[in-house]
């Protein structure tokens, strides 16, 4: 049987309608969409709640696929009001001709997957169904309200309001006691349209929220034409920011700056709007709780300065939970609201509703008598609006059986099981913390590539393997856990907002420029993670990393990124010299800076008896990049853990100084400390060689060369080395493209370093016909480094030579970790597994040649 149509679409909404022009416009296939309300709008055909409006910037919170439509409409506020959102959504939908692809003030109310025909049959309100091979769901997260959790709502006599379902016309509150219930972003909204209008407000709150003010303001025309025409550049790299939106970079952390400094910061952006102070401010504010407490503490003054009452400002100030760990609100004279004559607040935590009279409200402390009742209770955020639809998969799997408890998807854009059902920013999707329009754009076209992969190859089936979803779903909550949002009791990024929800990962924490380079390696892979036509595919390598190294990598994805690869030699370096940001500060201790050979050495503050063991280390970075002042915290961190002295070599870098130049000083400064580090302290029998990257290439060359010349070693430390540039392995094929470090930019810095010259043992130690007589070597990989193979490959040649060898393959991780130790906990144990081999190596004889 052939389905009615190629595509059902669901919901009106910024999703349906870019999903409509995208698959019936531009790939030509039969589509049939459906919404409950009159119209286009979604979300914001229903929210017509005085004071609504967007809380990201108006020109960033619209649509960029289209150059004419970006040019043509010109918003008339910074933050656009629900009206004019409304009225876009109508232009853009009469713009491209996709009203009538809709049955509008139409619910789908069952969706069942047919496994022998391979198609949805789909059913609606008005009784009628439609078969289709593809499903779209743009219903959105925040379209089911909350059900009511107050006994007794039946019997109010006086008027019930659901923000979520705002009366068409306009509501008169002149002369009304008004109670409202909720004070999460749609309260705080209206809170203050409601004090203007009512005899009396009263407001119940639960949970106090960190709001800061919107800053709105109305554009005039000349504003409003040149942010049409210039919206290329006004737009530029949003998608590149971890919000979605070009908004300015963050200082690195909170901790360090001076009290007076961060002051200053946070002066700068409050009342700026636009999700500018969470991330605007200091990057590690939903990462590091003693970094948090300082915006909070802000906040918390901003709003005692704000209300007179000090009794009341202590109720407005939030104490359970940190900053931005529940989407944080803006406001427009929120607090001062409450400075109004007209207006109570109820702190309904200390004294809860018992339920609602005829007449009134009624907490354990008193009643409050009221004519008007409005709940801003929020939404059953995430899962409620696709489990409303009655769907059924494979084998009669329902959804609701299927996500009875947290939900399962890959990439938030399918759940196995399902064939062919995809979720625009679905649950475990970036959405939550990405400017949605361009979030809904990216789902929309990726699911349009991947219903095109199919209608070109002639597959009929897409959706996630078990693995890929159980792996995602372990991904997710991860991410999830690198922040502080689980410390927060009530927040909907985690359904902690509504009763018998189980609390769990509904989203994905790590940003947008991660997120979308994830999609990007699984649709390029040939949609690695998916099932084609029952066809399974492994998951790509970005949705194997730890979850510490998206973290890590979520910080390097700042705006201006760019791959290694593309780099010049400069921006390499610069790239290079950031990694400080990701370390922590090293201890204090004895440094000195020698200028012949150029090496810096440390010598750890604690009291010892006799001399101290040695360790020359070699920074990483391609041979082109690096320096003693990047690797200066993890020189303390080692010299700390190993209570040895660490010679740490300043080496001449590539292209100015190819090889030999950098091999030589790692030699020569090698030489240096034989000769000359018992006046520091150390023990010359006792030198244990050790590189990162690179350094572990020079690392691992220079123990051959000593072992030549004669010098005693007593062993050798290599964080994954690359040990032959013409290597052939499975790791550089796999991870050819990474993540973060790809075979191009490895195969340019190998170009770089050699300079023309040849490939011998000297600078690939893998080819060493010799590699007896080694001392004792410690070796790290690192499972998702391209290459890892060629560490692993040198371990095992060592160890066929009769040399000891201890090899650890670290699960999850990426070349460059070593340096990352504030983020990723695998350099710590780096640290103690070196502190571990140097105290049992150095108790052994060093191994010299005769």
């Amino acid at each position: 049987m052939k389905a009615d149509k190629d595509v059902v679409i669901v919901g009106a909404g910024f999703a349906g309608l870019y999903a409509v022009h995208k698959l019936r416009n531009e790939l030509g296939l039969e589509v049939q969409a459906f919404d409950a309300g009159g119209g286009p709008g979604g979300t914001w055909w229903w929210n017509r709640y005085p004071g609504a409006r967007c809380d990201f910037d108006s020109v960033y919170y619209s649509y960029s696929f289209s150059e004419e439509i970006q040019r043509e409409w010109q918003w008339t506020e910074k933050y656009a009001a629900q009206p004019e959102i409304l009225n876009y959504l109508e232009w853009v939908a009469d713009r491209l001709d996709l009203k009538r692809s809709f049955q509008f003030n139409t619910r789908v109310t069952s969706m069942v997957w047919n496994d022998e025909g391979q198609y949805w049959t789909v059913g609606t309100d008005d009784g009628r169904t439609c078969t289709a091979r593809y499903v779209v769901c743009g219903t959105g997260n925040v379209s089911i309200p909350k059900k009511p959790e107050f006994p007794g709502i039946e019997d109010f006599k006086g008027e019930v309001l659901q923000t979520s379902s705002w009366p068409h016309e306009p509501v008169d509150f002149s002369g009304k006691r008004v109670g409202i219930i909720g004070t999460g972003a749609t309260g705080i909204q209206l809170i203050p349209e409601l004090a203007k209008h009512a005899a009396h407000l009263t407001v119940f709150q639960r949970t106090a929220q960190f709001a800061s003010p919107l800053g709105n303001e109305k554009l005039d025309p000349e504003a409003r034409r040149w942010l049409a025409e210039n919206h290329k550049q006004v737009r530029a790299g949003a998608r590149d920011h971890f919000l979605g939106a070009p908004y300015d970079a963050p200082r690195p952390s909170a901790l360090a700056d001076s009290p007076e400094e961060r002051k200053k910061v946070y002066d700068e952006h409050y009342g700026s709007g636009g999700f500018r102070m969470v991330v605007s401010t200091y990057g590690d504010l939903l990462y590091n709780r003693e970094s948090n407490d300082t915006i909070a503490d802000y906040l918390r003054d901003r709003i005692r300065e704000r209300v007179t009452d000090p009794k009341i400002a202590e109720m407005l100030c939030p104490t359970d939970h940190p900053y931005a760990t529940k989407r944080a609100p803006f406001e427009t004279n929120y607090y001062e609201t409450y400075n109004r004559d007209n207006v109570t607040l109820v702190d309904v935590r200390s004294t809860p509703i018992e339920r609602v009279t005829e007449h009134a409200l009624k907490t354990t402390a008193a009643e409050y008598e009221i004519d008007v009742l409005v709940m801003a209770t929020g939404f059953d955020v995430f899962t409620r609006p696709l489990l409303e639809m009655g769907i059924v998969g494979r084998d009669g799997l329902t959804l609701d059986e299927k996500w009875s408890g947290v939900p399962g998807t890959y990439l938030g854009i399918q759940t196995a099981g399902f064939p062919n059902l995809f979720t625009v920013t679905g649950p475990q999707s970036a959405v939550a913390l990405y400017n949605n329009a361009l979030a809904i754009e990216d789902h929309v076209e990726w699911i349009s590539r991947a219903i095109g992969h199919l209608r070109t190859t002639g597959a009929t089936t897409i959706e996630p393997t078990a693995e890929a979803e159980s792996r995602w779903g372990d991904f997710a909550e991860g991410i999830l856990n690198q922040t502080l949002i689980p410390q927060s009791e009530s927040s909907w990024y985690m359904g902690a907002n509504v009763v018998g929800k189980t609390r769990g990962t509904y989203i994905f924490a790590a940003g947008a420029p991660v997120y979308r380079a994830i999609c990007a390696q699984v649709a390029e892979r040939g949609y690695a993670g998916f099932a084609i036509d029952g066809v399974e595919t492994a998951v790509p390598p970005m949705a194997k990393l730890d979850p510490e190294v998206v973290t890590a990598l979520s910080a390097i994805h700042r705006p201006g990124y760019k791959p290694l690869e593309d780099c010049t030699v400069e921006e390499t370096r610069a790239m290079v010299e950031q990694l400080v940001g990701m370390q922590v500060p090293g201890p204090d201790m004895q440094v000195d800076d020698i200028v012949d050979p150029a090496v810096r050495l440390y010598v750890p503050s604690t009291q010892t008896e006799g001399t101290r063991p040695v360790i020359v280390f070699l920074h990483g970075g391609g041979w082109v990049a690096g320096s003693l002042d990047v690797v200066d915290n993890p020189c303390r961190q080692i010299a700390r853990a190993t209570d040895a002295i660490v010679v740490s070599v300043d080496y001449r870098l590539a292209p100015e100084h190819p090889f030999p130049a950098a091999h030589d000083d790692a030699f020569e400064a090698v030489r240096w400390v034989q000769e000359n580090i018992a006046g520091y302290g150390g023990d010359a029998d006792k030198i244990v060689i050790m590189g990162e990257s690179a350094g572990g290439n020079l690392a691992a060359s220079t123990a051959l060369r000593a072992r030549d010349a004669g010098l005693k070693l007593a062993g050798q430390v290599l964080v994954y080395p690359p040990t032959d540039p013409e290597a052939s392995t499975q790791s550089r094929v796999e991870f050819a493209d990474g993540p973060f470090l790809s075979v191009k930019a490895v195969d340019t810095m190998w170009g770089a370093y050699l300079n023309g010259a040849e490939v011998t043992e000297t600078v690939a130690p893998l080819r060493a016909e010799n590699l007896r007589d080694l001392p004792p070597a410690l070796i790290f990989s690192m499972e998702l480094d391209p290459t890892r193979d060629e560490a692993e490959d040198y371990a095992r040649a060592l160890q066929d030579a009769g040399v000891r060898v201890e090899l650890h393959r670290f699960e999850g991780m990426i070349h460059g970790v070593f340096n990352m130790d504030a983020i990723v906990s695998a350099a710590p144990e780096m640290y103690a597994l070196t502190a571990q081999f140097v105290a049992d190596t150095v108790t052994t004889e060093p191994v010299s040649v005769r």
